[in-house]
């Protein structure tokens, strides 16, 4: 794994670059008041954390986030008083809106999406890429809650689940489903 990731680095000039910009970033932050992509980030995932600890069980409601970032603005300058209604990252989203409970059902679908994916067949390995890319990826966004994302996400997982249950009957199915 480690000589993947060294190879990775040492292979892409656009990966070094953001992790340069980024350390860059950071210590811009630290320093000045100026607004860097990396350090607004930051930013919205403090303000994402301070709200989950005021409401953690249930958080605090379907469309609180853009009231929350707008009460974090006020009073501030510049690109920091930008209203902004995603802290780029799909679990702080989640959590923000419906606390700890909202949590625990976004990480059960991953695992059920991911157990779904558990075979060797084309199907899986496409549901499988589908379902990894949203986890990795919501680190730094929100896909789910975005239109078209969502619906790729939506349908990506629905096809490929649809044809990994009819080409393996052994697949666990609810008794509901």
């Amino acid at each position: 794994m480690t000589a993947l990731a060294t190879l990775t680095f040492l292979s892409s000039p656009y990966l070094r670059y953001r992790i340069q910009r980024t350390i860059y970033d950071y210590n811009l932050d630290q320093t000045t008041d100026i607004a860097t992509s990396n350090g607004e980030r930051l930013f919205y995932w403090r303000t994402s954390i301070k709200a989950v600890a005021e409401a953690p069980i249930l958080g605090h409601g379907t469309g609180s986030t853009a009231r929350i970032f707008a009460e974090a603005a006020h009073g501030k300058n510049g690109e920091w008083a930008n209203v902004i209604s995603n802290p780029h990252n799909q679990t702080l989203y989640v959590a923000v809106e419906w606390g700890l409970v909202g949590t625990l059902v976004l990480l059960a679908m991953w695992f059920f999406h991911l157990t779904l994916f558990a075979d060797r067949s084309i199907m899986a390995w496409f549901g499988l890429i589908v379902v990894s890319q949203n986890i990795v990826s919501s680190l730094l966004n929100s896909h789910l809650f975005d239109f078209n994302e969502g619906w790729l996400y939506v349908f990506g997982v629905s096809a490929a689940g649809a044809a990994v249950r009819k080409a393996h009957k052994s697949v666990f199915v609810p008794k509901w489903a």
